[in-house]
């Protein structure tokens, strides 16, 4: 399977970065990876845990 950098340029990369985020989507994904991590459904390690909540505070609290 090709990764995103494979098929997407850089340009629609930040185009569909910012349609996730002014959709509010971003911040529904992210949350959901930290639901099923927190509830034992996903597996993860703490570093990426830990990113992901980083990630959901700047979302949820930065972008406007």
């Amino acid at each position: 399977m090709n990764s995103a950098a494979e098929i997407l340029s850089q340009d629609d990369q930040k185009f569909l970065i910012e349609l996730l985020l002014k959709q509010q989507y971003a911040l529904e994904l992210v949350s959901s990876e930290i639901y099923e991590i927190e509830n034992g459904t996903k597996q993860s390690d703490h570093a990426t845990y830990q990113k992901l909540i980083r990630l959901y505070d700047r979302i949820r609290f930065e972008v406007k």
